[in-house]
């Protein structure tokens, strides 16, 4: 009985990690350049914010989400802004048909 419960935790540990990992890599849009997207509708600014040792990555994960969120399928980054404890990024964000 006490193998199978450390069995299903090892399983419930492994399923957990594989989960956030995906999370972290895994995003709808596409980051794109704008050459990338002549032949797609831009339809909205996307901007995300983020503080401490990732804080590029931070703000750019938020700028996409929102990106996602409202169905696009490119990202096309215009402007990184390093302030004093954080880093903003702006980016137009695409929907392609194709």
């Amino acid at each position: 009985m006490l193998r199978v419960f450390w069995v299903s935790m090892s399983m419930m540990m492994l399923s957990a990690c594989s989960s956030v990992e995906e999370q972290q890599f895994y995003h709808r849009i596409n980051d794109a350049y704008d050459f990338e997207v002549t032949h797609c509708d831009s339809f909205a600014m996307s901007s995300g914010v983020g503080r401490g040792e990732h804080a590029l990555q931070e703000a750019q994960d938020n700028a996409r989400r929102y990106g996602e969120e409202i169905g696009g399928t490119h990202i096309v980054w215009l402007q990184t802004d390093e302030l004093d404890d954080s880093v903003k990024v702006i980016a137009v964000v695409y929907k392609c048909l194709q």
